[in-house]
């Protein structure tokens, strides 16, 4: 059977040019951008009459692309981008993820981002599908204890490099902390809550993966964090790791610092404490706090 062709329409077109339709018909009645045209007279492009266009004509489009363009694959991701498709975009940074390409993975997320989704909803909807898959993936032996570092490290990379690109207010609305137990060898989705809190208009600080609490209580009153939020995504010791909770429950009562707890570790800890104000499933629930 013949592979379908994924043919683009003038407003597809005209999305992935960052143009309107009218220059697309313009330019396709003068010869300029070359193009399919059905027995009903519909225009149909085919990537590579568009990337054809942007080698000749590069002054035409400069407000095309959400990120450059260097190549076809370039082209065909700005046009997935674009239109949202998130399923099509899932399948394509796990590939990218597992390769490596720490840049692919950037040009997705900072594309999307450009292109006005809100970051809980490329969180909830690309990243966090996407990483669930890798920890299946690692779970049913398809790939190694390595190998699911490496794609998870990957994207935790990508996201950092994605702050360079956050609009952050200038006015500071509260300060946040964000704590990784000592045993928690993961921080992607504290890294991401924080993302959502800076844009927020939040002072945060961010302690990374397995976080020593010596001097725990130093901390809080050198910053006075009106906020704490705790990431635990897997417990390997429930007794050690309620303890170190508790801890951190205490000192949030002094400091009457608001908390707010993720994570599936939270399955197994108590977090039943007067200063827990919610346990965040999405975050979409971390935006809108």
């Amino acid at each position: 059977m013949a592979e379908e062709i994924n043919f683009l329409n003038s407003i597809e077109a005209a999305k992935v040019l960052g143009v309107n339709v009218s220059s697309i018909k313009r330019w396709t009645d003068s010869g300029k951008l070359e193009c399919i045209q059905t027995a009903g007279g519909h225009r149909k492009f085919l990537m590579n009459h568009l990337v054809k266009f942007i080698e000749e004509n590069d002054t035409s489009t400069k407000k095309a692309h959400i990120f450059p363009i260097e190549n076809e694959a370039d082209l065909e991701i700005s046009f997935y981008v674009l239109r949202g498709d998130f399923d099509f975009l899932s399948s394509y940074l796990l590939r990218k993820a597992r390769a490596s390409e720490r840049s692919a993975v950037l040009k997705v997320l900072s594309g999307l981002y450009l292109g006005h989704y809100a970051l809980h909803t490329i969180y909830d909807e690309l990243v966090t599908p996407v990483l669930r898959q890798i920890g299946t993936l690692w779970m049913n032996d398809e790939l190694s204890i390595v190998e699911e570092h490496i794609a998870a490290q990957t994207i935790r990379e990508a996201i950092s490099r994605l702050q360079g690109i956050i609009r952050i207010p200038p006015r500071k609305s509260g300060t946040a902390l964000f704590i990784n137990l000592s045993s928690e060898l993961h921080d992607i989705g504290l890294k991401m809550s924080e993302n959502i809190m800076e844009v927020r208009g939040f002072n945060t600080y961010f302690s990374g993966q397995m976080t020593p609490f010596v001097k725990m209580e130093q901390m809080f009153d050198k910053i006075r964090p009106d906020r704490l939020y705790i990431s635990s995504t897997f417990v390997f010791n429930r007794d050690s790791t309620q303890e170190e909770v508790n801890q951190l429950f205490t000192i949030s009562r002094k400091y009457s610092t608001a908390v707010y707890v993720g994570g599936r570790g939270w399955d197994v800890l108590d977090y039943d404490h007067e200063v827990v104000v919610k346990r965040m499933y999405s975050f979409e629930e971390t935006f809108e706090s």
